[in-house]
């Protein structure tokens, strides 16, 4: 039986690392029980409060970042600051009839980016040996229809460095759509 380590999850942790924590806690069962063990995590919880939809990223390929504005929304005290990170090639939307409030003394502030800065470590980055087999954390196959666009605007297809002859595949059978006003960086 493995020695499971307690590990401590805060709302100030990225989606990535909680779902790290959730694939191990998988790996651990998985060598507890003969047969195969699955965790499936639509939302998580912490102390009660809803910290949202693990939905940054489709199928372990596509990491992405949202700007567009779909409802009304301000900046305003006690935050004061909002940021969207998003590229200089993307657009930040606001539909028609909705308003964006930027309060006096706050900012909405709009930052390009040429990576995805939510990976917590460089072992998300990658597909690691683990206990049973290796880490699932990223793809270089699209294996399903993919979109970016709506409040998806900036997608990223991480390969390491290391891997740089590591193609990015789409499938025949499947399509890739990034729609104006968004990009897709491999």
């Amino acid at each position: 039986m493995p020695a499971t380590t307690k590990k401590n999850v805060l709302p100030s942790n990225t989606i990535e690392y909680q779902r790290t924590v959730i694939n191990d806690m998988a790996g651990d069962l998985h060598s507890i029980f003969t047969g195969t063990a699955a965790i499936n995590a639509a939302s998580i919880q912490i102390a009660g409060a809803d910290i949202g939809n693990i939905s940054d990223v489709d199928d372990k390929t596509i990491y992405f970042y949202y700007g567009a504005f779909t409802t009304d929304i301000s900046v305003s005290s006690p935050a004061k600051v909002a940021e969207i990170y998003s590229h200089e090639d993307a657009t930040v939307d606001i539909d028609n009839g909705v308003t964006v409030t930027v309060d006096d003394q706050c900012a909405l502030i709009i930052s390009d980016k040429t990576s995805y800065e939510f990976f917590s470590t460089s072992t998300e980055q990658t597909n690691l040996q683990k206990i049973v087999g290796f880490a699932d954390n990223i793809r270089t196959s699209i294996v399903a229809d993919m979109t970016l666009g709506g409040k998806k605007r900036v997608g990223f297809i991480p390969v390491p460095s290391y891997a740089s002859d590591v193609p990015v595949d789409i499938d025949d059978t499947f399509t890739m759509t990034v729609d104006d006003g968004a990009v897709l960086i491999i």
